[in-house]
């Protein structure tokens, strides 16, 4: 019988991939962070390990470096879960070696098995060419002998007429009202907690874990959109978590927006309402070019299709010559200003309605006025956290019914 470790922090979805791959005839055992799953790792050997890479305090990637660590777990499978948004921690993940990457806003236990038994049907091209790994020392214990007994359910038979999709899509809409009441509170403790404080750390893991839920969950169910939208709602938590500095006025005004746009698909899923999908484009203008870099290094990553140009001049051409699903403006620009270009986009009959948000040093209130009396739907301040500007761009997309389609994990690197 083959053995799994899976690793993440959410209970409930630890419990509901357990108790599928049991049944499915694997002994399984879990790890709810990544201190515990060092630990097993250090006195057991699984035959396959699925890891999450979102975990506070000890990220997947660090366990990931302590089993490329080890010279008896060096060879050893491992599939991580993760989120387009965060390509960094994909990026590195890839690079120190893994063997398959699911996006959690794609995966479910039955997508997650075949992924398992095409992995373990099949000898890893990395272990073919690698040296055998070195014994361990005799005061290792025996990693067979340490394994954690799991009692394994008998297989369940599945239903003829059952559609495990559909029932946890039922099931997900059913909870969505209390579910967006939930984001709802745990966005309001963080924005009234004292700043930079454990208290306001601790409101974040609790805002993480519930919307880290959901992209798990949804992602299970016919409506990917959700999962999609949760996913980047928790790449930027996951962030804050890190570096609660940056949370300002700005990110809270796209925490805020978050939760809406959360409770909007959910009300589009139950109006059975379906979004279009299609490659997205967005027009980033930007006389600063490191500016525009990391606008466009960032839309990117969120699998949009920006184009960039630092001349508010040529924009305007642009925008007479192509079509742009959303369009992103500095304000401060040579010639001809952010605010007068956005007032002469919208006498373009193809851009009455196309959502145009400013990126600006200026966030004050006399801004944002100014910036909605030229026609603008929203600003984000600079500095810009990345992540910030992919959600931005993502929800306005949403509220236009357009979204773009689900994004392909990052590229498996060489196991060594």
């Amino acid at each position: 019988m083959k053995k799994l470790l899976l690793v993440d922090d959410d209970a409930v979805i630890l419990r509901s991939y357990r108790d599928r791959l049991s049944a499915h005839g694997f002994q399984v055992n879990t790890a709810s962070d990544g201190a515990s799953a060092k630990k097993i790792l250090g006195s057991a050997r699984p035959d396959l390990v699925v890891l999450d890479l979102m975990m506070p305090d000890i990220s997947g990637v660090d366990v990931l470096k302590f089993i490329r660590g080890e010279p008896r777990l060096a060879d050893l499978p491992v599939i991580v879960l993760t989120n387009s948004y965060l390509n960094q921690l994909g990026r590195e993940a890839a690079t120190i070696g893994i063997q398959g990457a699911m996006l959690k806003a794609q995966c479910s236990p039955s997508v997650l098995m075949s992924e398992i038994d095409a992995l373990l049907a099949r000898k890893p091209a990395a272990a073919e060419k690698a040296p055998p790994a070195p014994a361990a020392p005799p005061s290792s214990p025996a990693p067979a002998a340490q394994w954690p007994a799991t009692k394994v359910p008998a297989p369940v038979a599945p239903s003829q007429d059952t559609d495990p999709a559909s029932k946890a899509g039922a099931r997900l809409l059913e909870h969505g009202t209390a579910f967006a009441t939930d984001l709802r509170k745990l966005f309001q403790a963080v924005a009234h907690a004292p700043a930079n404080n454990d208290q306001q750390k601790l409101h974040l893991q609790d805002f993480y874990r519930k919307v880290h839920f959901l992209t798990a969950t949804a992602g299970a169910t016919p409506y990917k959109h959700i999962a999609q939208m949760s996913a980047v709602f928790e790449a930027l938590l996951y962030e804050l978590i890190d570096k609660p500095s940056r949370i300002n006025p700005s990110v809270l005004r796209t925490l805020a927006s978050l939760v809406d746009s959360t409770e909007l698909l959910f009300q589009q899923a139950r109006e059975s309402r379906s979004t279009v999908v299609r490659s997205a484009r967005v027009l980033v203008v930007d006389d600063d070019p490191i500016a525009n870099r990391l606008a466009v290094t960032a839309l990117k990553q969120a699998e949009l299709n920006p184009r960039s140009t630092e001349d508010s001049l040529e924009a305007l051409k642009l925008l007479q010559q192509e079509r742009f699903d959303v369009v992103l403006l500095d304000i401060e620009m040579p010639g001809l200003d952010g605010l007068e270009l956005c007032k002469r986009l919208r006498t373009m009959p193809a851009y009455a309605k196309t959502p145009v948000v400013y990126v600006t040093i200026h966030a004050d209130f006399q801004t944002r006025a100014r910036s909605t009396l030229a026609g603008a739907d929203d600003l984000i301040a600079k500095p810009i956290l990345p992540i910030e500007l992919a959600a931005k761009v993502l929800m306005h997309l949403l509220k236009a019914d357009i979204l773009p389609a689900a994004p392909a994990p990052p590229k498996v690197g060489p196991s060594r």
